[in-house]
This record gives structure tokens, sequence and C-alpha cells, in this order.
């Protein structure tokens, strides 16, 4: 079992981005549902959604695996991004798209703290990275 339980103790700085706390199985983590919006001169072309679920305690390849393949699409949203927490693990993305990508996709990212992300998800790896800091300060003594 893959356990970096300890990111879910900053619940204040993931709220601050919209995240909360998320279960599922074996797994656990946090979750988000942002909102995209596409306009023009007109107004508001297009509206779909991006769910975002960072995973720090799981089973590793079996729970992975598991995602990849019985994820199934969600009405408007577009891309469900999961980001799996490893002690040491290559940058690794593996995607499925659901019905040639009219219903949306699924990605499954391996990512390590600190550690270069992949381009895909550079939005997230800072907040992991500013979450494991947290975590650290405050089982040392300081509270930040």
């Amino acid at each position: 079992m893959i356990d970096f339980s300890q990111l879910g103790q900053a619940a204040s700085f993931w709220n601050a981005w919209g995240f909360e706390p998320w279960r599922l199985e074996q797994m656990e983590g946090v979750y988000r549902r942002v909102t995209v919006k596409k306009g023009s001169i007109l107004g508001e072309v297009a509206r779909y959604y991006a769910d975002d679920y960072i995973v720090f305690r799981h089973r590793g390849d079996v729970d992975r695996d598991w995602v990849y393949r019985t994820w199934r699409p969600a009405p408007d949203v577009m891309v469900h991004r999961f980001v799996f927490l490893e002690a040491c693990a290559a940058a690794r993305r593996t995607t499925r798209s659901f019905w040639l990508g009219f219903r949306g996709y699924v990605e499954v990212y391996q990512y390590t703290v600190k550690s270069t992300a992949s381009a895909r998800i550079r939005d997230l790896a800072p907040l992991i990275d500013r979450a494991w800091e947290r975590a650290h300060e405050r089982v040392e003594g300081r509270e930040v």
C-alpha cells in the first residue's frame, strides 16, 4: 500500500484551491471540478468540466489499472485526471478516450513529490509539492 496520506492533513490548503476529500475503494485523496468556459463576442459558446483527482493512498498498479480500465464518462466532463503519488516513479501517463474523445478522456499519471512533472499536470505538481512542504513543517513543529 502506497501511503502519502499526510498530505491530507493540509485540508485548509486543499480547500483554498477548490479540493475536497475523496475516497473510493482502497484509494484516498482529494478531488476538484474545474469549469472551463469558451466565449466569443456573442457570449458563452461552450462550457465543460475537468475533474482532478490527487490520490495519496492506493495499491499501486492495481488501483491505477482499475481506474484506467473501469472509469466511465460523466455528463459534460471532458477530462478526468488522476495523479497517483509514488515514492519513486518515472513520469508515466496513460490516456483512454470515451467514444473517440466525444465523451471525454481519463488520464492516469504517476508523480513523485518534488520531481519533474509531465507538461499536462504542471498545474497540479506545484500544489502537491507545497502540500508536502506544509505537512512536513507541521511534523517538525513549525506551523505555516
